[in-house]
């Protein structure tokens, strides 16, 4: 009988990795073996912070993400904070599995909000963090993305995907009634900031592949830096592709950067958690029930003996005197080097995948190159989007090649027009632009990312990071 038991086991497991292995081939076989082999150690980091603000897109991801530092923090009796965006709403899958409907309505993920704001509620207090300390803001799920690029001025609010409203239906936040815009997600975020004034601020990655994700990193990073505040800062990853491997709840294992993310421009931390502090984690992840329906195995894989945190290094952009080539294919200094998409095989889609980012300030101008995988294509409209982070104010550049002519756009209030000083050169899968940057000598630090769109849907990113233009050598 014993025998019979273990013969079925075997079998189980057997089918289970194959399943892995079979849907790890048809994303990225490669680079899931990879994060299956490579195991390189990440420095150590035990002290949570002093005072510290968590900042997360959606209920789950403060436990996701550092359910071990929160718990971590309320032993130790340190200030803690866990700010959090949106309700989740708008998850379709789980608002079906939640009320039974295969249409979800407006009311159906009004619904979901409220479930999932209850469920981070008793997960906060499985760690021990009562709900005094858990802020909800109430943005919508799913739209911080638009207003960070294209819902920023405080009298054009978007309206909600899920909830079909243009401001916050919930009682319990921290601003009711709130419009949906970019500048009222970044005041509330800054009033935080400042009325509690953090030592230590955790957030997402802007590598994340989650929309709500990166834009939350966005906005987290532009208060800090708006702010200029002295803080340690500790970024953490959710989505990511084939990662974390496996997707099975494997608490003896270590939660390690993907393979893919080694020239990311990420310094790593990795926060080690006890037995007790792993199973209070898988406890607080189980309180969300609505989520444990829909994807139990992949919330149960952040159940590791650590806990994996990054930072972001200010970017120099070099200042050079002599201008090079830049018809080479030997894209000059890049700045920036981004994983291929994998899947990506069409030709359509290879020219929609951004692998380089490259930068220097040459004549009074400063120079941005991206690099694609295939060649520039006029199907694909590829963006450019900049925060110029000033002494006294703050301005942003927004720029869009669309069939081999390149817009400047006027998307906030704050929008700088005729930056651009000349056409833009296309040489294969390489495009480069020259800007005019105006009051260098006022200028802090330039905030910069960009994305490829095909027939109106993201393909492509690369990663918003800070920036800054070096003296003249």
């Amino acid at each position: 009988m014993n025998e019979k038991k273990f013969k079925w086991k075997y079998i189980f497991i057997v089918f289970a990795l194959s399943a892995i292995i079979i849907i790890s081939s048809i994303m990225n076989l490669k680079t899931t073996f990879a994060n299956l082999t490579e195991r390189k150690p990440v420095p150590d980091n035990s002290d949570p912070g002093q005072r510290i603000l968590v900042v997360v897109p959606h209920p789950d991801d403060e436990s996701l993400g550092m359910a071990g530092v929160i718990e971590r923090a309320v032993e130790l009796k340190r200030p803690i904070k866990v700010v959090i965006v949106t309700d989740g709403e708008s998850y379709r899958s789980a608002a079906i599995a939640l009320t039974g409907h295969k249409n979800p309505t407006s009311r159906d993920f009004y619904k979901l909000g409220l479930t999932r704001h209850g469920e981070s509620i008793a997960a906060m207090s499985v760690l021990g963090l009562p709900k005094s300390d858990v802020i909800f803001l109430g943005f919508a799920d799913g739209s911080t993305r638009f207003l960070w690029s294209d819902f920023w001025d405080n009298g054009k609010p978007r309206i909600s995907g899920g909830t079909n409203v243009a401001s916050s239906p919930y009682k319990d936040v921290y601003k009711p009634g709130i419009a949906y815009t970019g500048q009222n997600l970044e005041n509330e975020l800054q009033n935080i900031m400042k009325s509690y004034k953090p030592t230590d601020i955790y957030y997402p990655m802007a590598d994340d592949i989650h929309p709500d994700h990166w834009a939350v990193s966005n906005f987290t990073r532009y208060a800090i830096t708006a702010l200029n505040l002295n803080v340690r800062e500790h970024m953490f990853l959710v989505h990511h592709p084939q990662w974390p491997v496996p997707w099975l709840l494997v608490p003896n294992e270590a939660l390690l950067p993907p393979t893919d993310m080694k020239d990311s421009n990420t310094v790593w931390q990795s926060f080690a958690l006890t037995k007790s502090e792993e199973s209070k984690k898988e406890l607080a992840i189980k309180q969300y029930k609505t989520q444990i329906k829909v994807m139990e195995p992949f919330l149960l894989a952040f159940v590791r003996k650590n806990e994996l945190f990054g930072t972001k290094p200010v970017i120099t952009i070099p200042t050079i005197d002599y201008k090079p080539n830049l018809y080479s294919q030997n894209i000059p200094y890049p700045l920036l080097n981004i994983s291929t998409g994998g899947v990506l095989d069409q030709e359509i889609y290879r020219s929609a995948d951004l692998i380089k980012l490259a930068s220097f300030y040459y004549d009074n101008h400063l120079y941005l190159g991206i690099k694609t995988l295939s060649p520039i294509s006029k199907n694909v409209r590829y963006n450019i989007e900049m925060r110029l982070f000033y002494k006294n104010n703050i301005k942003r550049i927004d720029l869009g090649l669309v069939n081999d002519k390149l817009y400047q756009y006027k998307k906030a209030n704050n929008s700088l027009l005729n930056s651009i000083a000349s056409k833009p050169i296309i040489n294969k899968n390489i495009l480069w632009v020259k800007l005019n940057i105006p009051q260098k000598q006022d200028l802090r630090y330039i905030f910069i990312g960009s994305d490829s769109i095909y027939k109106g849907k993201l393909i492509d990113k690369i990663p918003w990071n800070m920036y800054k233009l070096s003296k003249q050598a």
